[in-house]
C-alpha cells in the first residue's frame, strides 16, 4: 500500500507532528537519504545494464527493468516530495494538479512494483514446473508488462477522483461520498497490494522448491547426466534461498504501511497520539522495498555482479576475461549436451531454460538469468 492514504485524515496533524523530536527527525531523514542513494543507484545499475548488454535482455530481466523502473519512480517521487510535506505539517506544497496527481502515481507505481514480483514468481514458476511447454518470449513479457501498467492505472483512477485541495486547511484530501466508500478502498488496497500477491508468491515458491528438491522426477523427465543433475541441485538450493528471502522482503516491508491505513480506517488509530509517527517509518519500510530488491534480484546474482564490475573498474583486462569466459562457458556447456537424447537439446535450445532462472543451461546467443 502507498503512502498515498494519509491524505485520508480527520484530525489535526499539525498538533500530532508538532512534537517530534529533533532526534527521531534526524533519524528519519537518514534513513531516507541512506534508502534513496540506495534505490537510486542500485537501480539504475539494473536499468542500464539490461537496456545496454545485449545478452542480459532476457525475459526475466525484462521484468527485472521494468520493477527497477517501478522502484525507482517510488523512490523518485515519494521520498522528495513527502519530506517537505510531513516537515510542513502535511500542509499541501505543490498546487491542485499535483495534488490529482502525485499519490495516485505513487499507489501505481507501488502496484506496478507488486504485479512485477508477482509476474516474475509466475514465470519463473511455468519455465521451472513446466519446461517442456511452450514459454514466454519477450513479446509475451512486453504485454504483460503493458497490461500490468494499464491496470494499475485503472486502479488508481477512484483516487484521482476524490483527490482535492483543501483551500481553507492546506490539506490534499480525499473527499469520498462516504465512509464506507473510503474503507471499501483501503480494504481493496490492502487485498490486491498485498494479500493477493503474496499468496500467489508463496504459492509459485512452494511447487517451485517443491520441483527443484523431486529429484526422481527429475532424472525421469530429463535423463540428465550426473555431472548436470548435481549441478541442477546445487543450483536449486541457491534458487530457493534466494526465492525465500526475496519473499520474505516483500511481507515485511509491505505489510506494516498496510496495517496502519487498517487500522485508522477500521480501527481508532487516528486517536492515537504517536500514530503519524509511526506512520512515518512505516513508510521508510516500505520505501525500504525498492532498495532492496536490486540488492535480492540482481546485485546477488553473478551475471549483475559481473557486469557491475565494469562499470567501476576501468581496467581493460576485465573486458577481455568477461568476453573470453562467456564464450568458453557457452560453448562448454553446449558441448556437455553432446551424446545426450536428441529432443532433449532440442528443447533447451527452444526454451532457453529447463530448470530454472539461473544459468545452467544457455544457447549461443544469450545467457538466461
Amino acid at each position: 500500500m502507498s503512502t498515498s492514504n494519509e491524505t485520508s485524515i480527520d484530525v489535526n496533524i499539525s498538533e500530532e507532528t508538532s512534537g517530534e523530536s529533533s532526534a527521531i527527525k534526524g533519524i528519519k531523514l537518514s534513513l531516507y537519504a541512506i534508502i534513496f542513494l540506495i534505490s537510486v543507484i542500485g537501480n539504475t545499475l539494473v536499468c542500464v545494464v539490461i537496456a545496454r548488454r545485449r545478452r542480459m535482455r532476457t525475459v526475466t530481466n525484462f521484468f527485472v527493468l521494468n520493477l527497477a523502473a517501478s522502484d525507482l519512480a517510488i523512490t523518485c517521487i515519494c521520498i522528495p516530495f513527502d519530506i517537505p510535506v510531513q516537515e510542513n505539517h502535511h500542509k499541501w506544497l505543490y498546487g491542485k494538479v499535483l495534488c490529482k496527481l502525485l499519490y495516485p502515481i505513487q499507489t501505481m507505481a507501488v502496484f506496478s512494483s507488486i504485479f512485477t514480483l508477482t509476474a516474475v514468481s509466475l514465470n519463473r514458476f511455468w519455465a521451472i514446473v513446466y519446461p517442456l511447454r511452450k514459454q514466454m518470449t519477450k513479446k509475451h513479457a512486453f504485454v504483460v508488462i503493458v497490461v500490468t501498467w494499464v491496470v494499475c492505472a485503472l486502479l488508481t483512477v477512484p483516487y484521482v477522483v476524490v483527490l482535492n485541495l483543501n483551500e481553507t486547511t492546506n490539506y490534499c484530501e480525499e473527499n469520498w461520498p462516504g465512509i464506507e466508500y473510503r474503507k471499501a478502498y483501503t480494504a481493496s488496497l490492502f487485498a490486491l497490494q498485498y494479500l493477493l500477491p503474496l499468496c500467489m508468491i508463496t504459492i509459485a515458491y512452494l511447487k517451485i522448491g517443491l520441483e527443484l528438491r523431486t529429484c526422481v522426477n527429475v532424472k525421469r523427465r530429463y535423463s540428465v547426466n550426473s555431472v548436470l543433475h548435481n549441478a541442477r541441485r546445487n543450483e536449486a538450493r541457491k534458487v530457493v534461498r534466494m526465492l525465500i528471502v526475496v519473499t520474505l522482503l516483500f511481507a515485511i516491508c509491505v505489510l506494516p504501511n498496510n496495517v496502519m491505513w487498517l487500522w485508522l480506517d477500521f480501527g481508532n488509530g487516528a486517536s492515537y497520539s504517536k500514530f503519524w509517527d509511526m506512520v512515518a517509518f512505516t513508510n521508510i519500510i516500505l520505501f525500504a522495498n525498492s532498495a532492496a530488491n536490486p540488492i535480492a534480484y540482481t546485485i546477488c546474482h553473478e551475471n549483475f555482479r559481473e557486469e557491475f564490475k565494469l562499470y567501476f573498474t576501468c581496467d581493460p583486462k576485465i573486458f577481455q576475461s568477461m568476453a573470453e569466459s562467456t564464450i568458453t562457458y557457452t560453448r562448454s556447456r553446449l558441448r556437455s549436451l553432446t551424446g545426450q537424447d536428441k529432443n532433449i537439446s532440442q528443447t533447451v535450445e527452444y526454451n532457453e531454460i529447463l530448470i530454472t532462472d539461473e544459468v545452467l543451461i544457455v544457447d549461443a546467443k544469450e545467457t538466461v538469468i
